[in-house]
């Protein structure tokens, strides 16, 4: 019985440091690829910085008057 709760215990532990590798490398890569996202990213933007700002106005525009919209429709439904 002893035995056999080394054997599961080393096991455990085994897969323990396995898993905990797959996670360091996984890291590692999902860093790498968010890095390489970020410089593409910041370089088209640099390229154009007002077609990207003026982009983000009107989509901020376009949001808070779909919002007000929302906001709108739910009080005539309360009324209702």
């Amino acid at each position: 019985m002893e035995e056999e709760l080394k054997k599961v215990n080393q096991t455990f532990n085994d897969l323990t440091v396995k898993t905990d590798d797959k996670i360091r490398e996984l890291n590692k890569s999902v860093g790498k690829t968010i890095e390489q996202n970020k410089e593409y990213a910041e370089a088209k933007i640099s390229e154009n910085p007002f077609a990207y700002m003026a982009g983000a106005f009107f989509g901020g525009v376009i949001v808070g008057y779909v919002m007000s919209k929302g906001k709108r429709y739910c009080n005539k439904v309360e009324q209702v």
